[in-house]
């Protein structure tokens, strides 16, 4: 089976250490996929299509827990909000803000490209270990809960998905290094014209 990707837990601590109208809210009800893999990869493929979004990030299961925020404008703007401080990433390039100046500094190609698209774009449904594991709510809306497994012993996936087919949060646990770790990323305001990130 094909391994799960590792989300954004690189960029997060490299990050650390250095005209559409809103989609709905999502309330309804969610009717179950009959197949949760598919239901997932669909989910996923929406999210990537989306043109902007908010993003929380936290890490479990480090020395320290990391927790983060971003913000993503299409097609290729960024904007993270780390224990560092606000930091602006546009296509390419890193705008560092430090000590009242700001500096250029090169990312390496498709570093965020996993927060707008957790699961491979060329996965297959079968290629999927996918279980519906009930409704659930979350933070007031009613969500589909799936879980995927992983390649690696104890490896898991978790996507809640809400009733317009979009991933509300997702959970990844595991083990890197011999240490037990938990992501969790939650989203929200879906192609919010709002959302604007400007250069620094």
């Amino acid at each position: 089976m094909r391994r799960l990707p590792a989300l954004p837990l690189l960029a997060c601590l490299l990050l650390a250490a250095c005209g559409r109208p809103p989609a709905p809210s999502g309330d309804d009800a969610v009717v179950p996929q009959a197949d949760p893999a598919q239901a997932v990869l669909a989910a996923s493929q929406r999210f990537a299509a989306l043109r902007s979004f908010h993003a929380e990030l936290e890490v479990l299961g480090t020395p320290q827990p990391v927790r983060s925020a971003m913000d993503f404008v299409a097609p290729d703007r960024f904007r993270v909000q780390t224990a560092a401080g606000a930091q602006t990433i546009i296509g390419d390039t890193m705008f560092l803000q430090a000590d009242g100046a700001i500096r250029q500094v090169p990312t390496p190609p498709g570093l965020l490209e996993q927060w707008r698209t957790p699961l491979p774009a060329d996965v297959a449904p079968a290629a999927l270990q996918a279980e519906d594991l009930g409704s659930q709510t979350l933070d007031g809306v009613q969500t589909r809960r799936y879980r995927l497994r992983g390649a690696g012993p104890g490896e898991r996936l978790e996507y809640w998905v809400d009733g317009q087919g979009l991933p509300r949060q997702i959970v990844r646990s595991g083990s890197s290094n011999g240490k037990v770790f938990q992501l969790r990323l939650r989203y929200s305001r879906f192609n919010d014209p709002s959302l604007r990130i400007e250069l620094p």
